[in-house]
């Protein structure tokens, strides 16, 4: 198709392919502007109800001309061939920011869900109901304008039922409980979406997860959903309740439309319309969401409730949550007691090396040039930019020491043979400086045994063969896409390589991954959380779970 010219469209790049067609780019000769041309698949064209449903959507697109939405240009047909004419838009979803970065930050991710619900509210007002809200339908230009992308099943109200009875229609991950049921579509479905996607953006998790579409559904209909800042400590407390009431599993309870929804995020973040793509450039969120990291992306955020007062109430709840939790001052004591304990053990053993000679203190308020004789007399000097100089004895002659002024005969016959120097020691003519550096302790290595369920998040890295004529197994390679921590230690790094196979069905692929690099060089062995997913998983790029062997062990 590159080069083909569809009435005045010359087309001129691929740009990707779905479920009913390609899409690609071209230039309007006419008008000299750049379009995206989206064209159903020729063996669809036969099919009257594919025909109709990719009809209807460019008819769906029509009525929505707002700058939060996609719009549409024309609807042409060549050849037997039916073309949609659309707005190009160049930018980034969010689904490829959450590939990059694990998961958004507050201040990123509230302006974006600001100017969708924007797009969304005008969608509702014409009766128009998305039915398929996720990360990747929202895209973000380079001028910062949030894009409400593909209204392909979309659905108007009232309208006559066009898919078939029982069969699910959206993306199930984010789809609201009574869609799950059979119910229609209606505001509080996607507003029920818009949370769930929010919910994955700022956690880095699913609201849901299982290894089978139909335990999926069942864990959407009956479980509870764990809020959010518990799966992420830097979101804000505010944030978290507003998912949570978007996502609520009665819909009367949820925001009665897109724009209260809206004024909710604005109430609690005033000024949070302008996308700032910046932010996640200025902080290196991909590698602090996770263990010890999490700490320093919860002092940056306190850095910046400083210049953004409407963030401090936020962070004052959740210092007072934290502080009321009977749990959290049980390991506040636990770990005051451990500092306390390690203290006494070191300055125990600072003690004991200065009778030895050994170590030398300072004044911290008065410099003081202090020596000391230790008893082989080798003298040791104030230390100098981080080093120890040691000066070996002096040539000593032997002669009888004299008693000192106010000492007894016997302590002088006592301190007599101290002062004698051994005659197998060297007696060196002039006295020389040896310099010791001192190094920092390296810490040691923490032995890790592994008893509990342990996740680890992958990206496809390899590209597999999707058009393969025989089912078997092709080696592939993951990227882990956050660090993964285990009582304190770092055991798999970020960007680390697992290996696995993929198995290419006609439907369904077989999912196998089966170890991975840990961060002390080792292969860590691992399993599939799901066994079985979608040709759809692999080709939009999904992010596959596995878990580590339970009985692991391993220095770190």
């Amino acid at each position: 198709m590159i080069g083909e010219r569809i009435h005045s469209y010359e087309i001129n790049a691929h740009l990707g392919q779905g479920g009913m067609g390609n899409v690609y780019r071209a230039t309007d000769t006419m008008l000299g502007r750049e379009v995206a041309l989206k064209m159903l698949h020729p063996q669809l064209t036969m099919q009257p109800q594919f025909l109709e449903r990719f009809k209807k959507e460019a008819r769906v697109l029509a009525q929505l001309l707002h700058p939060n939405i996609a719009v549409i240009y024309n609807f042409i047909e060549q050849g037997g061939n039916h073309f949609m004419v659309m707005e190009y838009v160049e930018g980034t979803s969010l689904d490829d920011y959450l590939k990059k970065y694990g998961a958004l930050p507050a201040e990123f991710v509230v302006p974006v869900f600001v100017q969708a619900l924007e797009g969304l509210y005008h969608a509702h007002k014409k009766n128009i109901f998305h039915r398929d809200i996720k990360p990747s339908n929202l895209m973000i230009t380079s001028e910062g304008t949030l894009k409400l992308m593909d209204f392909g099943i979309a659905k108007v109200a009232g309208e006559q039922k066009m898919t078939q009875v029982n069969k699910i229609v959206g993306t199930i991950e984010f789809m609201a409980p009574e869609l799950i049921e059979g119910k229609d579509a209606s505001i509080a479905s996607d507003i029920y979406s818009m949370g769930a996607t929010l919910y994955e953006l700022v956690s880095g998790r699913l609201p849901f997860e299982s290894d089978t579409d139909f335990n999926l559904m069942q864990s959407i209909l009956k479980k509870k959903i764990t809020a959010p800042d518990r799966m992420n400590p830097s979101i804000p407390k505010r944030l978290s309740d507003i998912i949570l009431k978007a996502m609520d599993r009665n819909p009367d309870h949820r925001y009665h439309n897109a724009r209260e929804f809206q004024q909710a995020l604005l109430a609690a973040f005033p000024g949070s319309r302008d996308i700032d793509t910046g932010i996640l450039n200025r902080a290196n969120y991909a590698s602090d969401l996770a263990g010890a990291g999490a700490t320093r992306v919860a002092d940056d955020m306190a850095t910046r409730t400083m210049m953004q007062p409407e963030l401090a109430t936020g962070i004052q709840a959740r210092v007072k949550d934290f502080f009321s939790d009977r749990k959290n001052l049980m390991i506040i004591a636990g770990l005051l007691l451990l500092l306390l304990l390690g203290f006494v053990v070191l300055n125990s053993i600072g003690g004991g090396e200065e009778k030895e000679g050994l170590v030398l203190k300072t004044d911290s308020t008065e410099k003081k040039s202090f020596n000391k004789e230790s008893s082989t007399g080798t003298t040791v000097t104030e230390p100098r930019n981080n080093e120890l100089v040691i000066t070996p004895p002096q040539q000593v002659q032997e002669t009888p020491a004299q008693p000192e002024p106010e000492q007894t005969p016997e302590k002088t016959k006592e301190e007599t043979p101290k002062r004698k120097p051994k005659e197998e020691q060297p007696k060196p003519t002039t006295p020389q400086e040896q310099v010791v550096p001192v190094t920092p302790a390296i810490p040691e290595k923490k032995e890790i045994y592994i008893n509990s369920k342990v996740e680890v998040s992958l990206s496809l890295v390899t590209t597999p063969d999707m058009n393969q004529k025989e089912k078997s197994a092709q080696r592939v390679k993951f990227s882990v896409s956050r660090p993964v921590y285990y009582n304190g230690a770092l055991i798999i790094r970020q960007g680390a390589i697992a290996t696995g196979n993929l198995t290419i069905g006609r439907v369904m692929t077989d999912i196998e991954i089966n170890q991975v690099e840990g961060a002390n060089g080792k292969n860590i062995s691992l399993r599939s959380k799901a066994a079985h997913g979608s040709r759809k998983d692999i080709e939009s790029g999904k992010q596959f779970t596995a878990i580590i062997q339970e009985g692991t062990r391993g220095s770190f």
